[in-house]
């Protein structure tokens, strides 16, 4: 995890400093993997909301969708953390993804 910076994704796009609030990379079994998990984006944008977190240190304070750049290029998230008996509490998370197609069919009803 790293402040914004400027980056070229795999598929060779350039992604300037400017639209990104967040730079990650996650490794899983040794090898840097060429997206990010879901799982791990979630948890980045709800720290990013959180005051004093090292992730919020690095992105800033976005009032808009905390921009994750990876390695595939960059990932919108929105993530709502209030305070609850004076500790941080995720409400909610929001990641948008585009799905690629895993089956195409016909349902034939008579």
């Amino acid at each position: 995890m790293a402040p914004p910076t400027a980056f070229t994704a795999l598929d060779g796009v350039r992604h300037a400093a400017d639209t990104v609030d967040l730079i990650a990379r996650v490794i899983s079994m040794g090898h840097c993997h060429r997206a990010v998990a879901l799982t791990v984006a979630m948890c980045l944008g709800v720290a990013a909301r959180i005051d004093g977190s090292v992730v919020r240190e690095c992105a800033g304070e976005a009032s808009h969708d905390v921009r994750l750049g990876h390695p595939s290029g960059v990932l919108p998230i929105d993530a709502a953390v209030r305070l609850r008996d004076g500790a941080a509490w995720a409400e909610r998370v929001t990641v948008y993804r585009t799905a690629r197609r895993l089956m195409e069919g016909f349902a034939r009803v008579p």
